[in-house]
């Protein structure tokens, strides 16, 4: 057989299919544009013994036979699983300096050279089907992890918990305290919080299944699985987490709220606890703050444009009015709320804050939160503070409009607030606040800008490449930046990044300044659409043009400004 012959030629020729299936599978190729190979196996054409002879025979390369394969544990230090699901690859074995590999694609010369790249050796393929490989890493990856092994127990105990003040016990409470206190499940929620602290997440959900639960972590916003431990530990877990937290922990069929504070080598960390019932008993989120120290933020390093930093800059110094800054959950709101806290801060000025918790101490600040049991409320506290000669005020989430109406007439006579709304639209957030029932003329008159935020994730720049945008992008990069010959940016992953090609995040702006226009639009209570349109003719400068000057700027990518708006 001579040359180069097509997959499907070489099967029909080898007699394992006929020329009618090959006809078929070819046309359904056209329809969807999926493998040839692919193809023939989802309609039951063809085995995966065939496809994987065949293409050896095609490309002249080894194959291999994944069923009953396992790779050596020493193999995914060389090469570890971010890098095998984002190549779709698997390490066979390795000798001296050559490393073997897996692949559906052997003559893919970009991707064996990536590989050796990031690998540090010499990449010797052997060919398998797609198929094959993205079952094997589904069951190598995606089984229950080892929990015992996953965390690190022995250094569990470096770990430091703070609590809130908890309240009078009652005695039955006593045995479920006492089991709570196990321990194995000490040390297994330590372990979960340190982990989540060294890999810098903003979250741990635990999550109820039929037959287990599961930890995840949330890092640079996407989920990734921890840990499954075993059932039986799953009620201690969630009593120990509760008792940390002061949360009740006999109710289980209401959602309930709390925190406490963590201290990992000198650093403190706030931690927000909230669960809610499911089908399969209670989901339990805890939410990180910024690490402990407010203070250190500024707002030079949150991700301003030059123009957008000095315009808010300048609206924090007004006497008066309600600046709300609003964005989806885990946005960095309360971060920029506290850098603006820290640039404001003077002794010449009465600051306070009031929030439902408070989590974090700020020097020269006076703060304040309810006492639910004193019957202290948290709206009592809000119309409390009317009276209070204040001159910046900063208010925790707005949630409802008693809480949102004391906010505003707070900010009328003479104090400056900031507050929290949490909303994905930045106009959508007052047309919200509106359908609340909220007095139009209130928000007229208090109104002095809304800040929306959104996170993006930022490139790492230790292997950060450039490549020329499509026409149309360019173009509109070009009218943002002026500059004539626009370029974009990726990484491609590097140990530096854990290969991701991201390390942290950086915030994305829209800075609405209502004009007259605007406000009498919010005073007429118009609908979202005649609120966007009064916007628009202010030319504030959106999160897709914030999103494609920093993309220009080599600060994110264009897929990762896609993705989050």
């Amino acid at each position: 057989m001579k040359g180069k012959h097509k997959i499907g030629e070489l099967l029909v020729d080898l007699k394992i299919i006929e020329q009618k299936n090959l006809d078929a599978a070819l046309e359904e190729q056209k329809r969807t544009g999926e493998r040839l190979g692919s193809i023939l196996l989802r309609m039951n054409i063809i085995q995966e013994e065939d496809l994987e002879h065949i293409l050896s025979r095609q490309l002249h390369v080894p194959s291999i036979n994944l069923d009953n394969y396992t790779p050596a544990q020493d193999l995914f230090k060389i090469m570890p699983e971010k890098i095998i699901r984002k190549y779709t690859v698997l390490p066979v074995s390795v000798d001296r300096r050559t490393l073997t590999i897996a692949t559906a694609n052997p003559r893919d010369l970009t991707l064996l050279d990536d590989l050796s790249r990031v690998t540090g050796y010499k990449i010797a393929p052997v060919v398998t089907s797609i198929s094959a490989l993205n079952r094997k890493i589904q069951e190598i990856f995606d089984q229950a992890v080892q929990w015992q092994d996953a965390l690190k127990f022995d250094e569990s105990g470096y770990l430091e918990i703070i609590s809130p003040e908890k309240g009078v016990m009652e005695e039955d409470l006593e045995k479920v305290f006492k089991q709570a206190e196990e321990t194995v499940v000490v040390k297994l929620v330590n372990a979960i919080i340190m982990e989540a602290i060294d890999k810098e997440a903003t979250h741990i959900h635990i999550e109820p299944k039929e037959e287990a639960f599961e930890i995840y972590l949330r890092i640079n916003g996407r989920l990734k699985l921890l840990i499954k431990p075993p059932l039986n530990l799953q009620q201690n877990v969630l009593n120990r987490i509760k008792i940390l937290s002061s949360i009740d922990i006999i109710s289980k069929m209401v959602p309930l709220e709390g925190y406490f504070r963590a201290k990992l080598f000198g650093k403190l960390f706030d931690i927000d606890v909230a669960t809610i019932p499911s089908l399969h008993g209670e989901r339990m989120v805890l939410t990180f703050q910024q690490p402990f120290s407010k203070e250190e933020l500024k707002l030079e390093k949150l991700g301003f444009a030059p123009d957008t930093l000095g315009s808010f800059k300048e609206l924090l110094q007004n006497p008066r009015g309600l600046i709300l800054v609003t964005g989806q959950s885990d946005s960095g709101k309360s971060s920029t709320i506290y850098a603006a806290l820290n640039h404001l801060k003077n002794p010449d000025k009465a600051i306070f804050t009031y929030e439902r918790t408070i989590k974090n101490k700020l020097s020269g600040i006076n703060q304040g939160q309810p006492n639910e049991r004193a019957g202290y409320s948290y709206e009592k506290g809000l119309k409390a503070l009317t009276r209070q000669d204040m001159d910046i005020l900063m208010v925790g989430e707005m949630m409802t409009k008693e809480t949102i109406v004391s906010a505003l007439l707070t900010s009328m006579p003479k104090t400056l607030v900031l507050s929290r709304f949490l909303s994905n639209d930045t106009i959508g957030a007052l047309s919200m606040i509106l359908d609340m029932d909220v007095p139009p003329f209130m928000l007229y008159s208090a109104l002095t800008a809304i800040l929306g935020q959104r996170l993006v994730r930022r490139l790492c720049q230790e292997c950060i490449t450039d490549y020329d945008p499509p026409r149309e992008l360019a173009e509109e990069i070009q009218s943002l930046t002026g500059n004539t010959s626009p370029r974009l940016f990726r990484s491609r992953g590097c140990m530096a990044c854990g290969h991701s090609g991201y390390i942290n995040r950086i915030g994305l702006f829209e800075l609405i300044i209502p004009s007259t226009e605007f406000r009498d639009a919010i005073f007429a209570r118009a609908p979202l659409s005649g609120l966007k349109a009064a916007a628009a003719n202010i030319g504030y400068r959106t999160f897709r043009q914030d999103g494609l000057m920093k993309a220009a700027e080599g600060l994110t990518s264009f897929e990762e400004l896609a993705r989050v708006i």
